[in-house]
């Protein structure tokens, strides 16, 4: 993959709700931000069609969000915020879900998400067998 930009997560926002979920994703918003001491990915919209809710769509963009972010070793940071009609409530828990965090202290409802470490996978079936599968997955 590519080093990671703005253009890349435009490309792969565009990815996403044309290609991927065409008639499910309504519109995503994601920056590349250097601003701070590291460069993150900001979070500033996902929004599912409203014929599609409560179906566990946004469960599937945010994980696919996810992955990327863990490829790239790279942080992704939001605010929660009910300005689009969500209960504050139910954001938190859905952030949670997905292994954001709330920063302590900060009232403006702030999560992070810290990418996983690279996990090292068998290329090579032949090598998985019930004793060292724990190891792989």
């Amino acid at each position: 993959m590519k080093y990671l930009d703005q253009n890349v997560l435009k490309e792969y926002s565009f990815y996403l709700k044309k290609v991927k979920y065409p008639s499910v994703l309504q519109d995503i918003k994601l920056e590349y931000n250097t601003d701070e001491e590291c460069p993150f990915i900001y979070l500033g919209l996902i929004k599912i069609r409203k014929s599609q809710r409560h179906k566990g769509y946004g469960s599937l963009v945010m994980s696919d969000i996810i992955k990327l972010a863990d490829n790239c070793q790279i942080e992704i940071r939001l605010y929660a915020a009910d300005i689009y009609g969500t209960d504050l409530p139910v954001l938190y828990r859905f952030y949670r879900k997905h292994g954001f965090v709330l920063i302590k202290n900060n009232n403006d409802g702030k999560f992070v998400y810290k990418p996983k470490k690279n996990r090292r996978y068998c290329n090579n079936l032949d090598e998985l067998s019930y004793n060292n599968i724990e190891n792989v997955l």
